[in-house]
């Protein structure tokens, strides 16, 4: 899915674009929607979005002004919305970044969105390159950053903030520090041969657990998590996993 964010003044638009993504581009998940610059760059620090829709004209501060604002942090592609045709258009528009005027249109606002889908998806795998490159050299730290498949496609997620797997047959719920949990394709045995590099112990067969993560165990063998969920700790486990524990 593509995280994206509605940046307009005026409500009616935001939710009249936000209605025809929803029926027009399945792929786009609008996490956030702003009314000013001000709160869309809060929004944009806080999500972190790989889109954004960015009304050209709005008061006190247009969408131009927003983007001088993040000189080095352009991290996310832009459409921009507007209801002029005029040489910021021209200008948009020679430089290869999406737009759609206002009335939009269903087709030109589809067109828009899979130019930026292309171009987020060859970023993505840019950095999946880079990203294995970092995991190679840094074997067992926890700033390593993994790609967990899901049904929507493929989540990087930190090593650091993912809490514990649990084994769903052949699935894996991957439940994770501030975020949703995730459903994965991969068995637990192939998150528990990678993970386990990274401070991660299986305390049962249907439980793999971070040991950052761990807040307290109890004797009755259940180790309770920063989630607050207690795991059970099978007993031929307890022994070597207490040794884990006061080790790290």
């Amino acid at each position: 899915m593509i995280q994206a964010i509605v940046i307009d003044d005026e409500l009616r638009p935001r939710r009249l674009l936000i209605d025809l993504l929803n029926e027009n581009c399945p792929e786009i998940n609008v996490v956030a929607d702003a009314n000013s610059a001000d709160q869309a760059f809060n929004l944009i620090e806080t999500y972190k979005p790989d889109l954004i829709f960015l009304d050209v004209a709005m008061p006190k501060a247009s969408g131009f002004d927003l983007l001088k604002r993040k000189p080095n942090d352009l991290q996310f592609e832009v459409i921009f919305v507007t209801g002029f045709n005029d040489y910021a258009i021209q200008a948009i528009g020679f430089c290869a970044i999406g737009y759609v005027t206002k009335p939009i249109k269903e087709e030109a606002l589809v067109q828009a969105v899979n130019n930026a889908r292309k171009r987020i998806e060859e970023k993505r795998d840019y950095k999946r390159n880079l990203q294995l490159l970092h995991n190679l050299n840094n074997q067992g730290s926890d700033d390593n950053i993994i790609g967990i498949p899901t049904q929507e496609g493929l989540e990087l997620i930190a090593v650091r903030d993912i809490i514990r797997c649990e084994s769903d047959r052949k699935h894996t719920t991957v439940f994770i520090d501030r975020q949703d949990a995730l459903v994965s394709s991969y068995n637990i045995g192939k998150f528990r041969t990678f993970l386990e590099d990274y401070q991660f112990f299986s305390v049962h067969k249907s439980h793999l657990i971070n040991l950052r993560h761990v807040k307290r165990y109890h004797r009755e063998g259940l180790a309770y998590m920063s989630d607050e969920v207690a795991i059970p700790v099978s007993k031929v486990r307890r022994k070597e996993f207490l040794e884990q524990i006061n080790r790290f």
